[in-house]
């Protein structure tokens, strides 16, 4: 899951204490995701279980107790496994793909493109299949212009993968 991985690189960046990683998350990817506590402090709770950071009380005066977190080497090797996982699952959601983007500097341009393919391979099946229900001629237009908007964003998607395929492209060469 994704959030795992945001979680892990904003203490690879630095070390930080709980609200700081939501903040910073929330920042960078708040309009594609919403990190609650439920989901951070499980994580940051697991993650010092699993070795993969450290975590040590922040000394200051007064306010509640606050812990600071620091990635470990097996906490950076994490990131690279997680952030190198990308399955056919995985590109169905919008989502998942758009944060993978984001992190394209923690991947290999070989991967890059592999990841782009997958979700432009999505992305021609789901514009297959609205294409096929707007030829239906259904009696509701509403219903018919939820399908064009979609049939829009679908191919202004495929548009921005193309010329995402063309830059990696040109860095590999």
């Amino acid at each position: 899951m994704y959030i795992e991985l945001l979680i892990l690189i904003q203490i690879e960046e630095s070390p930080k204490h709980g609200y700081e990683i939501k903040k910073e998350i929330q920042k960078d990817l708040g309009y594609l995701t919403d990190v609650n506590n439920n989901m951070l402090y499980p994580a940051l709770r697991k993650f010092t279980e699993e070795g993969l950071v450290t975590k040590r009380m922040n000394e200051h005066s007064g306010g509640p107790t606050q812990y600071i977190y620091e990635i470990t080497e097996n906490g950076r090797r994490r990131i690279t496994d997680l952030v190198n996982v990308f399955t056919e699952r995985d590109a169905k959601h919008q989502s998942e793909f758009l944060i993978r983007v984001s992190l394209f500097r923690y991947i290999s341009p070989d991967n890059r493109l592999r990841i782009l393919n997958m979700r432009m391979k999505d992305l021609e099946q789901l514009l297959f299949d609205l294409e096929q229900r707007q030829e239906q001629h259904n009696i509701d237009r509403y219903r018919d212009e939820v399908l064009r908007l979609s049939i829009f964003k679908l191919k202004a998607e495929q548009d921005w993968i193309h010329k995402l395929m063309e830059k990696v492209a040109r860095e590999k060469e």
